[in-house]
Parts: C-alpha cells; sequence; structure tokens
C-alpha cells in the first residue's frame, strides 16, 4: 500500500468524482482509476460503488472502514515527516509493536525507507513496557504503543484507532458479524497482549489466566486455533492478512489507540 495511492483514495472521496479528483491531484483520469483499482486489489474489496449513468461515487461500506485507517496512516506518515524535517536527523529508531510493524505500517515504512533514501530507518520491535523505557532513555527516537506513555517526559499524540475483531473456525453463514464478549468461553481463548487498553477491557469480561494458550505473535495466534470452539481477538488489519480460508471474523465492539510518542527537547 502507498501513501500515494492513500491520498488519491482520500481525495476521491473528498471530490465524490474520479475525473475532478484526478485534475486536483494533477494525473490523469486513467491514472487515477487505475491506482483505484490496483488499491481494491490489494485490500480485496471494492471502495467506492457508481451507478449507471452518474458521475459522482460513494463509500462501499468496505470504503468507510478503509477511510478511518487511511485518515489515520496519513496522519501518520505527516507526523513522522515533520519530526524528521523539525530535528534535520539522517536517522530515525523506531520502536513498534509487532502488530502494528509486520502489518498494518508495514507498507508504510518501506516507502517512508524508499523516499528518504538518506535516511538511515531502524525498526525495532518491542513490547509497550519496553518501548515507553528506550523512548525515556532516549535509546530510540520515537515509539509506537496501544496505549498512552505513562512517562511525564514524553510527548504522546494519538495518531489512530482501530477495530478488533474476533476469529474463529467457519464461514460468513457461521456467525454475526458482530459477537458480545459474553458468547466466548475463556478456556477456548488463543490469547495475546495488545497493551494496557487492550488488557484492561479484556479482563473485564475474561478472567485472566483462563485462556487455553498465551502467545507473543499473530502468526501463532492463527496456527494455534484447531478447535471448533477456539477463538481469538486481533486487531482488524492483522486478522485480514492472516485470515485462513476456514476462519471467519466477527467484530467484537473495541477498537484500541495508538500514540506516538518522543522524548521532550
Amino acid at each position: 500500500m502507498d501513501i500515494k495511492d492513500i491520498k488519491i483514495f482520500l481525495e476521491i472521496n473528498n471530490c465524490r468524482n474520479i475525473s475532478t479528483a484526478a485534475r486536483t491531484l494533477f494525473l490523469t483520469q486513467s491514472t487515477v482509476s487505475r491506482r483505484l483499482s490496483m488499491l481494491e486489489k490489494e485490500l480485496n474489496v471494492k471502495l467506492f460503488s457508481r451507478g449507471k449513468g452518474h458521475d459522482t461515487v460513494q463509500l462501499t461500506l468496505a470504503g468507510e472502514r478503509f477511510l478511518i485507517i487511511a485518515e489515520q496512516i496519513l496522519a501518520l506518515s505527516i507526523e513522522v515527516n515533520s519530526i524528521e524535517e523539525n530535528k534535520l536527523i539522517q536517522h530515525l529508531s523506531v520502536a513498534v509493536p509487532d502488530s502494528l510493524a509486520s502489518y498494518m505500517l508495514r507498507d508504510f515504512f518501506r516507502q517512508l525507507s524508499r523516499e528518504n533514501p538518506n535516511l538511515k530507518l531502524e525498526i525495532i520491535v518491542s513490547d509497550s513496557n519496553p518501548t515507553y523505557e528506550m523512548v525515556a532513555n532516549r535509546e530510540v527516537d520515537i515509539g509506537l504503543t496501544n496505549g498512552e506513555a505513562p512517562y511525564p517526559e514524553l510527548n504522546s499524540k494519538l495518531v489512530f484507532k482501530e477495530d478488533f475483531v474476533v476469529m474463529r473456525k467457519g464461514n460468513k453463514d457461521s456467525f454475526s458479524q458482530l459477537v458480545h464478549p459474553s458468547e466466548l468461553k475463556s478456556g477456548n481463548e488463543i490469547y495475546q497482549f495488545f497493551g494496557s487498553d487492550f488488557n484492561r477491557w479484556h479482563d473485564y469480561w475474561w478472567k485472566p489466566g483462563f485462556a487455553k494458550l498465551r502467545v507473543n505473535l499473530a502468526q501463532l495466534t492463527v496456527e494455534f486455533l484447531n478447535e471448533e470452539e477456539d477463538w481469538a481477538i486481533l486487531p482488524e488489519s492483522v486478522a485480514s492478512t492472516l485470515l485462513p480460508e476456514d476462519c471467519y471474523l466477527s467484530y467484537i465492539g473495541f477498537s484500541s489507540r495508538t500514540f506516538l510518542f518522543f522524548c521532550n527537547s
């Protein structure tokens, strides 16, 4: 996923018209249509719908969900570039959880490196608490975590929110699109920690320590969904990427907050 494609998607949504968006972006209509088609193919969803005989387009349900993610990724891109420009740095070290580095922000980091050839980018996969400490001790430049930093000397900024989903074996006819936590048994959970916000919400609904299995990588979470009653909660971007053919996703009414933070000058 390219930042340029995200900008094209957002401009089409703003203009509600592909040709108008193309003129605004100083691109040909065919280029905009092609880039949109490539983005939809990559995401495996239709982002816009257009009725016959109408020039205007409108977001599909999938497009509305992606709009939130697209705006957040663009905001994060602006924030990181701002830090880079203000500090005039040639090296940027980022501490980030695997669930962000390997999934939602993977293409963002690729493009950041590609478009800034003089920038030496260092990505350190880390859980929340070590990340706070590394930033506070100036061992890394910035951190990204699913929760606010508990250190007063750190500047933190909410950069995006993401829905969490439940992954279970079955197809779309087996389960509803929304599941209530009370429907899921603790003893069938494949549990992974996703920050303090997630943990507080999780422990309200399920007793800590009763999960069938605890893992620290999303890939392992999916691999251990072996029985019909097994279930796991994952960020939507992670679950959509890893979703096996014999599993289905349901929303559960929880979204996480991702913060970018760095030391005061």
